[in-house]
């Protein structure tokens, strides 16, 4: 089972909405279409599925074009979710889901107990079992949608096409119907949906096609599309991708900023933070503080929050990996830490290699904000020398001390002065 397009082109009047479009799909692969309002992604998707007839170019399913298809034929090879369904008639959740087996029906045919099998146990997976009596036009947002996919799954098509299909799930339905599609990519189904979560898309695809301008500006792995550069050129705005330490998959935090004319974005009030981490302890608290003029160190260059801080364009005291802090470096942290409003102390372990930033933070008169999610006891390894430095900085009059990361940015922006 193959789907492929071929120099597609299409206008709407005369408006070019997509232009010399070729792609290949094959079974096995969750397809991803990422991409702006506007880029084409739509249309691109009912063109594939028969729905509008390509003014140039062609599309080829099995060998066969598309446009000598009649519907019925499609309907076996293709099921289309559309972005909206509206129904006119009042048919339940049961009979809208049973109009999927309609091209597997003879004419003047009744449904089979296959055919009310297969609904059945459609209804079980999408959870609309309790449902299937009510009528279509009385379910909520999310459960409309499930019906409508429900219905396309029923089809039991090689290639399922999907325009937008979590827009109205909750978040664990969403986590789940992705679920459900991997498992039918793995059955060798062809699955390509229209996405505008790019995390969600990062986390299920298999390949990820970037639209923009009814051109493909990228096609290939996440890893290849999901980048810091794409992001910009084709969304045109600025973000931070990294990759999340319990799945493995890429995730994409947007920099919701404006950039002066030196690349920063510096509000009027902002402070001036210097951050002491390590170990990727500042990871989930980096990309908040960008609207203010953070630096962080003394780091080792192969450390995860270093690289973080670098993306971030972040003034960095850097330090050779698995080396002891020099003296230069010291200098380097201690001339910071004179020219700053605040300094944030992350949640990192301790050990002879690093025990010198807590040394010269214990020199600097500062307010410091700790983030401690751990007790220091349990990330000393050091004898106790951290134990012994770190506690007697929570004893001062100007440190606070927070549990959650997102509480940093808090007390940042409630500072005076």
């Amino acid at each position: 089972m193959t789907i492929s397009a071929n120099d597609i082109s299409f206008n709407y009047g005369s408006k070019l909405v997509l232009k010399d479009i070729t792609i290949h799909f094959q079974k096995g692969f969750l397809y991803g279409i990422l991409g702006p309002n506007g880029s084409g992604k739509t249309t691109f998707l009912k063109i594939l599925s028969g729905v509008l007839k390509s003014e140039l170019g062609e599309v080829i399913v099995d060998d066969i074009l598309i446009n000598t298809m009649d519907p019925r034929e499609i309907a076996k090879k293709i099921a289309m979710v559309p972005q909206t369904t509206s129904i006119n008639f009042d048919y339940t959740v049961e009979e809208i889901v049973m109009m999927g087996r309609y091209s597997h029906i003879g004419r003047f045919s009744q449904e089979s107990p296959e055919d009310k099998y297969i609904v059945e146990e459609i209804l079980k997976k999408l959870k609309l079992l309790e449902l299937k009596k009510r009528s279509f036009n009385e379910l909520s947002g999310g459960e409309l949608q499930k019906v409508i996919i429900g219905r396309a799954l029923a089809q039991n098509s090689k290639i399922i096409l999907l325009d937008e299909p979590t827009t109205h799930l909750d978040i664990n339905y969403k986590i789940e119907f992705m679920m459900m599609m991997r498992n039918y990519v793995e059955k060798g189904k062809i699955i390509i949906a229209v996405l505008h979560d790019l995390n969600l898309a990062a986390q299920f695809c298999d390949r990820l096609i970037l639209l923009n301008d009814g051109k493909i500006k990228a096609f290939g792995t996440v890893e290849e599309i999901i980048t810091r550069e794409n992001i910009k050129a084709v969304y045109n705005v600025d973000v931070v991708v990294r990759k999340n330490i319990y799945t493995n998959s890429i995730f994409v935090t947007l920099l919701n900023i404006q950039e002066d004319s030196n690349n920063r974005a510096i509000r009027k009030n902002a402070k001036k933070v210097h951050v002491i981490a390590g170990g990727g302890s500042a990871v989930e608290f980096l990309p908040s503080l960008n609207t203010h003029d953070v630096s962080i160190g003394i780091i080792n260059v192969l450390d995860d929050d270093h690289t973080l801080a670098s993306e971030l364009n972040y003034k960095i005291v850097s330090e050779a990996p698995f080396s002891p802090i020099t003296e230069e470096s010291k200098l380097k942290l201690k001339d910071f830490l004179k020219k700053v409003d605040v300094v944030v102390l992350a949640n990192l372990p301790f050990g002879k290699y690093n025990l010198g930033n807590l040394e010269i933070l214990q020199e600097s008169d500062k307010p410091i904000i700790i983030h401690e999610k751990e007790p220091i006891e349990e990330r000393d390894y050091t004898g106790g020398s951290a134990i012994r430095i770190y506690n007697e900085l929570k004893k001062r009059d100007n440190v606070k001390i927070v549990k959650k990361a997102e509480d940093i940015l808090k007390i940042l922006n409630n500072m005076r002065g």
